[in-house]
């Protein structure tokens, strides 16, 4: 009788530290087997313009959520692009392609925000005038902002995009004297282009060169014959917010 009490105990202890295992563990490193049949139930679809809530799970499997809001995007990344040579402009009012282009992809079912900045160092010719001042050879200098869907073969003019600077028709004379006057070509956009496909697509930005009036040298970036400038610069922050179905303004 004994005996069989101290076994009846002893069981008794096993089954509780056996029931202790895994207690506090959040991570556990071992498999389960099961006995018997497992059920599954597919969820029932709804509509996604009907929910406000987007689940999220963090490194450690733990789940959460956030509240969707209609105007709410993410941010995912920046890119950017610099001249590696300059653009000389030699008496002409042509536009050409200063070489800074960044191609970005449009995301299925997706609304993709593009914060577009600009920064290019010009240099443009002067001549003497008077003893006291010089005069500038070009009346405008600008930049083009321009894209490309991936289906469109051609580039198309961003219009509020683009940015110029009027140059004043006379300049103090300097010592020593001055040939080049230099400044810069500053601007910013944002494009909201959304993607109801169920596909990828591209879309590129580059930027183009603008003068008006020119009856010298402009240059764009790079540095001049003294050394001194530097190189002009493209940088698109990208953000992206889902698509429910609702309409935008493009």
């Amino acid at each position: 009788m004994k005996q069989l009490v101290f076994t009846i105990i002893g069981l008794l202890c096993s089954c509780i530290m056996m029931a202790q295992i895994g207690i506090g563990t959040e991570n556990p490193s071992s498999g389960i087997e099961i006995e018997g049949s497992v059920r599954f139930r597919n969820l029932q679809e709804g509509d996604l313009q009907q929910f406000n809530r987007e689940v999220l799970m963090d490194n450690q499997g733990r789940l959460g959520y956030l509240e969707i809001e209609s105007e709410r995007s993410y941010f995912v990344k920046m890119i950017s692009d610099e001249m590696e040579d300059k653009v000389v402009l030699n008496q002409t009012d042509k536009s050409k392609d200063l070489f800074l282009e960044i191609e970005l992809e449009l995301l299925p079912r997706t609304i993709s925000i593009f914060e577009i900045h600009y920064n290019v160092p010009v240099s443009f010719e002067t001549e003497g005038y008077s003893a006291f001042s010089d005069t500038p050879l070009v009346s405008e200098i600008g930049v083009r902002l321009m894209k490309k869907e991936e289906q469109e073969g051609n580039y198309s003019n961003v219009a509020e995009g683009n940015r110029s600077l009027s140059i004043p028709s006379e300049y103090e004379k300097t010592y020593p004297n001055l040939e080049f006057r230099r400044s810069f070509i500053e601007g910013m956009n944002i494009q909201e282009v959304l993607n109801s496909d169920v596909h990828s697509k591209k879309i590129t930005y580059k930027l183009m060169s603008y003068t008006k009036d020119n009856d010298g040298i402009v240059q764009y970036g790079s540095q001049m014959s003294d050394g001194r400038g530097e190189a002009g610069m493209l940088l698109i922050k990208v953000y992206h917010k889902p698509y429910y179905g609702e309409t935008i303004n493009e």
